[in-house]
């Protein structure tokens, strides 16, 4: 796992305590690879690669599976932007912090 996977996933035990290890373990590296595929979407229209339609496709398909994701902790939503300069998906919870330049406010950012 990259540091910042092992970080989320000491983050996410503490959202969810009931939860076993190995499913914490296997969710954070489920948001790294979202946010991966997030950033990579995002770079791909700005770099002229896709077109828009395909852009939102891929981007609703990125959308639906951190939904799906996210179930197993009550009260966390993903977040995905589309500025590939920056980190493009974020976990929001009260209980995270901010590891961004946006601050607590914007979100747990996943890269």
């Amino acid at each position: 796992m990259k540091s910042n996977t092992v970080e989320l996933a000491a983050h996410l035990a503490r959202l969810a305590p009931n939860r076993p290890a190995h499913l914490i373990a296997d969710d954070a590296d489920t948001f790294r690879r979202l946010a991966l595929r997030a950033k990579r979407n995002a770079e791909n229209l700005c770099n002229g690669y896709v077109q828009q339609d395909a852009y939102d496709k891929r981007a609703n398909s990125i959308h639906r599976a951190a939904a799906n994701a996210v179930e197993s902790y009550p009260d966390l939503s993903a977040t995905i932007g589309g500025d590939p300069r920056g980190c493009c998906f974020y976990l929001k919870h009260p209980k995270l912090p901010g590891n961004t330049w946006g601050g607590a406010e914007s979100g747990f950012g996943v890269w």
